[in-house]
Parts: C-alpha cells; sequence; structure tokens
C-alpha cells in the first residue's frame, strides 16, 4: 500500500475520506487548519523563551551555575 499525503480544502474533508474508505484505503491521520500548527509552535517558542530568561536571571542572582562555552562545545 501507498502512503499519499495531500492538502485539500476543510468543505472538501469527508467527501474524500468517503471516496478513499470506498476504494479500500485508511485515513492515517487529519490535520487541521496551518494556524492553529503556528499558534502551537508560537506558544512553544515564548515558553522556552520564558523559561530561558528565568535561567539567566536565576544565574545572574547566583542560584545556578550555568555551563562554559568550552563545557557546551565538548558535549557536542
Amino acid at each position: 500500500m501507498t502512503t499519499l499525503t495531500i492538502e485539500i480544502p476543510e468543505k472538501s474533508e469527508k467527501t474524500l475520506a468517503e471516496l478513499v474508505e470506498q476504494l479500500g484505503g485508511k485515513i492515517i491521520s487529519v490535520k487541521g487548519d496551518k494556524t492553529a500548527g503556528r499558534a502551537a509552535r508560537k506558544k512553544q517558542v515564548l515558553d522556552d523563551l520564558e523559561e530561558s530568561v528565568a535561567f539567566v536571571k536565576l544565574h545572574q542572582q547566583g542560584k545556578v551555575e550555568a555551563q562554559s562555552m568550552q563545557e557546551l562545545l565538548d558535549e557536542l
């Protein structure tokens, strides 16, 4: 069996899904609007940035110790 990824208008989703099933195929996944994905990525980036800023503040207060650039490079 072959896997095919396509992008269609939402209004055609149900009709195409029925056609695929009639042809003996199956729907593996349905992804919604791209804006929902963008919103999730944006939230993740903002959450990561907030966490990074909090770490920098703790480092400046002397409460945590950050790795040196050499230690970071050695990990690679």
